[in-house]
């Protein structure tokens, strides 16, 4: 399935996780390999790691968002979900304990709550999801989220945005 565009509409495609917790490296490992791919100027691809306050900020300015996460569902390790996520309203408190925490700290559905409950959630949001192994301290991806990484490029790329010349 190839989804196109309209030429107006801007897409973020945000990479989130940390690159010291093994498979939570997913996110980035992605982003840097799509950001080697020729897109079309209303993409931007953008490696958000565990920065989630400037991804916060930098929503307001798109149409729609597309996270790359590692993310736990039922499911083999190693395969890849697209979903769209329910955002959820969060109350006056939950936001101000959401913004006391480093927001690294929030998991994806987090920072989707807090986004939504402060408006700058874009209308479109789409999750590509890839299950992981190990969340432990260290530098290197297991062997089927690495192999997933290309995977998750491929979906990106033709399932997700429709990269042609303008």
């Amino acid at each position: 399935m190839v989804v196109s565009y309209p030429s107006k509409l801007r897409i973020l495609i945000a990479g989130i996780g940390d690159l010291l917790r093994k498979d939570d490296g997913f996110g980035p490992r992605v982003i840097k390999k799509l950001e080697k791919l020729k897109l079309p100027d209303k993409v931007v691809v953008k490696d958000y790691g565990i920065s989630c306050f400037e991804l916060i900020f930098d929503l307001k300015d798109f149409d729609e968002v597309v996270f790359v996460d590692a993310v736990d569902f039922d499911g083999k390790v190693g395969e890849i979900k697209l979903f769209k996520p329910k955002a959820r309203k969060m109350d006056k408190d939950e936001v101000v304990r959401s913004i006391k925490l480093s927001l690294h700290e929030l998991e994806l559905q987090g920072i989707i709550d807090l986004a939504y409950s402060l408006n700058v959630l874009p209308k479109k949001v789409l999750v590509v999801g890839c299950k992981p192994k190990d969340l432990g301290f260290g530098l290197d991806l297991s062997k089927e989220v690495e192999e997933a990484v290309d995977k998750a490029v491929k979906k990106i790329a033709n399932e997700i945005v429709y990269f042609k010349k303008e």
